[in-house]
């Protein structure tokens, strides 16, 4: 175990040092912080081996047939309230697509 802990520090630090070359004035706070909190052993913030694999198990399949039917994202306008595609598949299940609950 303690072997592995040194090559994850030895990693850990290299990239750490590679953020302080590329950023020659400061290292963003967000990065510094993640790496710093995975140094110390932090596992609130990664994911565990066992639920990587789940997520694979989950979506793997899902990929592969949104691939085989050749199905591409529909593309909406930054700010809007979603793909009108949405409208139509929510209206479907009878659920006002973007509605937060509030009455109108």
């Amino acid at each position: 175990m303690l072997i592995v802990w040194l090559c994850i520090n030895r990693y850990l630090t290299a990239a750490l040092q590679t953020l302080r070359c590329r950023y020659s004035k400061e290292i963003p706070d967000a990065y510094e912080r993640l790496l710093l909190d995975a140094i110390e052993g932090e596992r609130r913030l990664f994911i565990r081996s066992d639920e990587l694999d789940a997520a694979w198990a989950l979506f793997t399949p899902l990929l592969k047939e949104l691939e085989k039917k050749k199905v591409h994202p529909e593309y909406y306008p930054y700010g809007s309230r979603g793909p009108i595609g949405a409208h139509y598949l929510a209206a479907r299940y009878n659920v006002r697509w973007g509605d937060l609950g509030l009455e109108q």
